[in-house]
């Protein structure tokens, strides 16, 4: 079939019209919450045996949605391409993801929503009881790809860590002996040590590193309306006590809450 130049000039007002129709749409906010995650970092996202992913994220999430009035869905997803799928549309936020500068050049982040430190963990019988981040060149260090564990690491000199896509796996070779030390957030480092190895392992008091780290709902860049919905309804969640619910069914406490 061949098109007349007033078949072209039409296809580009329609597809014009369709920019413009999806911008429009853009600006309006966002009408639902596509929200994507780690299905196996407790006490953040994991799944629970019948199979539906819990914990404190898959709560904020929901949470977030009803104060933005819009539905959620939320699906666990393989971490290492999880700002691709955000950039590709495929969902449309990570409601925990810890803020960098680096992030910042590819995804819009909230206000924070949660602090934590980077911390070791060590088995209960460890000869390295006490490791520091000055220990770690010689230790066998473990730790999750694309975390702020890793990031951390990477600023370390002689510090050479085996990278693993879940910190399930980073644990499990833990206590099998494999490596000494995993690397993570106290957030999952201080639960996962308490709740599912009590006794077997334990977070190093000393964080690795003296920076706190905070935590946001990334979105894409350019859904600016929607992190304006996101931002107010994390304010109305800071303000009515929501969040604060959360965390203490989550974490026994409010500390890792910024106020």
């Amino acid at each position: 079939m061949r098109f007349s130049a007033k078949h072209g000039a039409a296809l580009i007002v329609l597809a014009a019209s369709l920019t413009v129709a999806a911008l429009s749409a853009q600006a309006q906010g966002l009408t639902q919450l596509r929200v994507g995650a780690d299905p196996s970092y407790r006490p953040i996202s994991f799944v629970d045996p019948s199979g539906k992913l819990i914990g404190f994220d898959a709560d904020f999430a929901a949470a977030l949605g009803q104060h933005m009035g819009v539905p959620v869905s939320y699906e666990g997803m393989a971490w290492d391409g999880i700002i691709p799928a955000l950039q590709g549309g495929k969902i449309d936020a990570i409601t925990n993801l810890v803020i960098s500068d680096e992030r910042k050049k590819v995804v819009a982040f909230s206000q924070p929503i949660m602090t934590q430190t980077i911390v070791a963990v060590v088995r209960a019988d460890s000869q390295h009881p006490q490791a520091t981040a000055a220990d770690l060149p010689g230790l066998k260090v473990g730790v999750m790809v694309n975390t702020a564990a890793a990031t951390a690491l990477q600023g370390m000199k002689g510090v050479t860590p085996a990278m693993y896509n879940t910190v399930v796996d980073a644990y499990n070779d833990l206590m099998l002996g494999r490596i000494d030390v995993v690397a993570v957030e106290s957030v999952n480092g201080t639960y996962i040590a308490a709740s599912q190895y009590a006794g077997k392992l334990k977070v190093v008091p000393k964080p690795l590193t003296d920076d706190v780290k905070l935590n946001g709902v990334a979105l894409r860049r350019q859904d600016t309306d929607g992190l304006a919905q996101v931002n107010a309804a994390i304010d109305k969640m800071k303000s009515d006590g929501t969040l604060a619910a959360i965390a203490t069914k989550w974490f026994g406490n409010t500390l890792n809450v910024p106020h």
